[in-house]
């Protein structure tokens, strides 16, 4: 059984080790760093009062072949250390509203480390952090062991946070398209799903419509065998991530107004957009304007549609078959959202909306919408 050591080490010494990349978070195994503002100016309000903050867990992982420094890996602590290290580049200020302190609203509120005194900042660069060691004879696997039992402590690791835990040739590719940039820029994840690893999640379920196309995923099972079956010899991972990227491009030239913006944060809708947008790749249909006009006649409709207000008596025959429509859309978005029978009802619906209305129906379009706002 491997041992611990407590110590301490100073802000100073954390900052240059982080800053220099021999203290180092590894996300193979690591929760997502997603602290927010709050969070972070609490924490910098207890070092500044001198008050105890929570021990960090370190464990000396390898030796660069190159320089000879030790690597160290943070098992514990990789978000108080990156709010740490964020606040002394002078990137979040100590905003008022998140302080509790009587003294500290009266000294630090609304500043940043550089308006802080120089005693002030002496005093941080001083102050104590209570360190972990961990021996260097710990296996990669007592560390993913540990962090998991540390964390449970927190709250317990969701699925998709396990699922980070293996590394491999799939789960590189998840955390790869997670990156991407589309999700920031359309705010499709909220902080918390970062947190929690959702976009992840997600990602390897696109993954998996790149690769398999509708599949039924009620459990998590068809998530774990990828995540275990492609660790190595992934053969077809270039040609599904080239399908995805491709996807993702379609994906940002459908998200064309706010409307259908605001109705892609809806991952269930995210997803059948993303079935819409792999079926135009496979049957080569570009993405005109009239494909797009007809995706926001669509998402308008649905927005306005109501279960628990049937209009269906005060529509003509072509405005009650749209209408129907919108009905199983909005059923199969509401429960069992994962079944594959109700991601097929899905797509087909959208499907039908972008490309296969006639223009007399494109007309109902137009008289539905009207008859829904009136009722």
């Amino acid at each position: 059984m491997f041992k611990f050591s407590p110590n301490q080490k100073t802000i100073t010494s954390v900052v240059e080790m982080f800053s220099n990349e021999t203290l180092i978070v590894d996300d193979s195994y690591q929760r997502r760093s997603v602290w927010n503002e709050k969070d972070k100016v609490r924490l910098i309000e207890t070092i500044l009062l001198n008050l105890v903050m929570p021990e960090l867990f370190f464990w000396p992982a390898d030796v660069n072949p190159d320089t000879g420094k030790m690597i160290t890996h943070i098992v514990d602590g990789q978000q108080r250390i990156k709010a740490i290290v964020s606040f002394v580049n002078n990137e979040y200020k100590l905003d008022c509203k998140y302080l509790l302190d009587s003294f500290a609203k009266e000294n630090y509120a609304d500043k940043f480390f550089k308006d802080l005194e120089p005693e002030q900042k002496r005093l941080f660069w001083g102050y104590n952090l209570m360190v972990v060691d961990i021996d260097q004879s710990a296996t990669k696997k007592d560390i993913i062991s540990m962090f998991n039992r540390l964390n449970l402590t927190d709250y317990n690791l969701n699925d998709q946070e396990k699922r980070n835990s293996k590394s491999g040739e799939f789960a590189e590719l998840a955390n790869e398209i997670a990156q991407n940039d589309i999700w920031e820029k359309y705010s499709l994840f909220s902080a918390s799903d970062i947190r929690r690893m959702k976009d992840v999640e997600f990602s390897a379920s696109i993954i998996l419509l790149a690769k398999n196309g509708i599949i039924d995923q009620t459990d998590q099972t068809a998530l774990n065998n990828a995540y275990d079956n492609f660790q190595t010899n992934y053969k077809d991972g270039e040609r599904d991530k080239e399908n995805v990227l491709n996807a993702i491009v379609t994906l940002e030239q459908l998200l064309a107004t706010d409307d259908v913006i605001k109705f892609a944060r809806k991952k269930t809708q995210l997803y059948t957009i993303f079935c819409v947008s792999f079926y135009m790749h496979r049957e080569k249909v570009d993405c005109t304007d009239d494909c797009k006009r007809n995706l926001q006649k669509f998402v308008q409709l649905y927005s306005k549609f109501d279960n628990d207000n049937d209009i269906s008596s005060r529509l003509d025959e072509g405005e009650k078959k749209l209408y129907e429509l919108l009905k199983k859309h909005k059923l199969a978005s509401s429960e069992g959202i994962h079944k594959h029978v109700n991601r097929m009802i899905r797509f087909n619906v959208m499907k039908k909306f972008m490309f296969e209305l006639s223009p007399e129906e494109l007309i109902q379009c137009d008289s539905l919408a009207r008859k829904l706002n009136v009722f």
